[in-house]
């Protein structure tokens, strides 16, 4: 079958409901991690908690990829720089949630968990307190929760157990492509015959969405909006 051209088949994302999603990629999480968020935004309303690692929370690229920055001022980004920083920020924004919350992100969930300036702490037992009391409090308000792992072993064991859905961002000659259990991602070609992989695919994408998304929103997000 010949890819469809992005002028007659819509972008679309996979859709985020009330589950537990584990992100995995080819390549850095970055782009993949930040589309998915920016389009689940578009979508649904009111403000997304973000507990950072790794510096997945790039304000440079999530600015690019947005269609309107207003979107950006609902993404409530904090960072924690040791395990029981990171531990406390997840503990605070689960106190938080609501069934207005429209998503949590966690990124890199388990780095912080890695470090090697543990001080003594036990770093298992603080991450899988974490992940019990985040996923817990999650399911409790029926908030999607999406996180992506530097890598998955011993000690990520506990959060694979809460997992509902795995994400797949896999890299094809076509152009990056999502695949889970229920979804598989349409690819975008461009009308010239080319793939755009990089950041100005996803703004593409997105602004794409964006129009899509105005058509069941009172407000209309369209690129360049104040």
């Amino acid at each position: 079958m010949e890819p469809s051209t992005a002028t007659q088949v819509p972008p679309t994302l996979p859709s985020l409901s009330t589950d537990c999603y584990v992100l995995e990629t080819d390549d850095t999480p970055i782009g993949p991690l930040q589309a998915l968020v920016v389009d689940h935004l578009l979508m649904n309303e009111h403000t997304a908690y973000w507990v950072d690692a790794a510096g997945h929370a790039r304000t440079d690229t999530l600015a690019r990829i947005a269609p309107s920055t207003r979107l950006l001022d609902r993404i409530q980004v904090a960072r924690g720089f040791t395990a029981c920083q990171h531990a406390a920020l997840i503990d605070r924004v689960s106190d938080r949630l609501t069934a207005d919350t429209p998503l949590v992100v966690v990124p890199a969930i388990d780095a912080m968990y890695r470090a090697e300036d543990s001080h003594g702490v036990d770093a298992e037992r603080l991450f899988r307190s974490a992940v019990s009391t985040l996923t817990t409090r999650c399911r409790a308000s029926d908030t999607p929760l999406l996180v992506t792992c530097q890598r998955q072993d011993e000690l990520t064991a506990p959060l694979a157990r809460h997992v509902d859905e795995t994400l797949r961002c896999e890299t094809t000659r076509f152009g990056p492509r999502f695949v889970s259990d229920r979804f598989e991602t349409l690819v975008y070609p461009r009308t010239d015959g080319t793939v755009q992989t990089t950041i100005a695919f996803w703004a593409h994408v997105l602004t794409q969405r964006a129009t899509v998304a105005a058509t069941g929103q009172q407000e209309v997000l369209v690129h360049g909006s104040n």
